[in-house]
């Protein structure tokens, strides 16, 4: 009985507005392996990713804070995400990416409290089209628009309390994502450039809030490397650099903003790829925030750590 009165309690603290965390955004987790441009007609990608992330320093602004009001001792999750990509033309693409949390864990600065939520989270299916396209010169400029939905349109419960927003798998609400994509490409020195934007924007979720607008954009620079012969010659090193905003949720009964949430973060992701026997792709990703500014009192970014796996399947030739 206690022990259910303090974790109540943490929940209630938890929607102070000192207390708000950026640990709970919106949409899905980013891959480290983004698909880039468009398909050939014909031509399925299928991709699989597995992605840690971890924090357990909190920020007031870009400074760290170690006062009273820090909630958690640590937060982290574990997320399988895919990704489904079809060309119907040369220029058109359909994609459709998912995932699930393993779990979503807090564990709490007093009383030894640990929550933990797990699920699917949501689905964006979206259509990708390349504006320009010049194979000769290797470069392509296309953007995309979805539709991100829900699996879950309630907040999760566990032993009949409702989880915080930091341990819900989905935020119970849909949304519309944008994106675009710049790829250059020099075949002589073995080097590509590729440029992405994401941005998504939120319906009001069950709680009557509606989450900040997220954007980010990220710069890439990769160099092919091969090795020898056999299964595994093929090799790239990756390099990337991206910046990302949250806006801060809105009340939309009260038009409140929660002043303990959003912020704005820069990070680098160092990334090495294998294709093994030029039919998979295998990546591994590190990811370090350089810079992060939280509105109010937050925990922020320690690091993420990503594994993604990759194929193309040509059904045209095969029909």
């Amino acid at each position: 009985m206690i022990r259910v009165f303090v974790i109540v309690s943490f929940v209630l603290l938890a929607t102070l507005p000192v207390q708000g965390q950026c640990f709970a955004s919106a949409g899905n987790p980013m891959g480290g392996g983004a698909n880039l441009g468009v398909m050939q007609q014909g031509t399925l990608r299928t991709m699989a990713f597995y992605r840690h992330h971890a924090g357990s320093q909190y920020y007031q602004g870009n400074e760290k804070y170690n006062g009273i009001s820090r909630l958690y001792q640590r937060a982290s999750y574990n997320y399988l995400g895919s990704l489904l990509a079809y060309g119907i033309t040369d220029r058109l693409t359909a994609e459709l990416e998912t995932g699930y949390f393993l779990d979503k864990t807090l564990e709490y600065r007093l009383g030894g409290i640990t929550q933990q939520g797990y699920g699917l989270s949501n689905a964006v299916t979206s259509m990708k089209y390349a504006i320009y396209s010049n194979q000769e010169k290797r470069f392509e400029v296309s953007a995309a628009a979805g539709i991100s939905i829900p699996f879950r349109n309630e907040y999760m419960r566990v032993n009949g309390v409702e989880l915080p927003e930091d341990a819900q798998p989905t935020i119970a609400a849909y949304g519309l994502v944008l994106q675009s994509f710049v790829v250059k490409e020099n075949s002589f020195t073995a080097m590509r450039y590729f440029w992405i934007n994401r941005f998504e924007t939120y319906s009001v979720n069950p709680k009557g809030e509606i989450f900040g607008n997220a954007w980010q954009s990220a710069a890439f620079i990769s160099r092919h490397f091969i090795f020898g012969d056999g299964l595994f010659k093929d090799w790239t090193a990756i390099l990337q650099l991206r910046y990302q905003h949250h806006g801060q949720t809105l009340h939309e009964e009260t038009q409140k903003i929660t002043e303990s949430s959003g912020g704005r973060q820069l990070l680098v992701a160092p990334q090495i790829n294998v294709s093994i026997n030029q039919q998979w792709n295998l990546s591994v990703l590190f990811e370090k925030p350089l810079y992060q500014y939280q509105n109010g009192i937050q925990l922020g970014v320690d690091y993420a750590v990503l594994v993604n796996l990759a194929r193309d399947f040509n059904i045209r030739n095969k029909e």
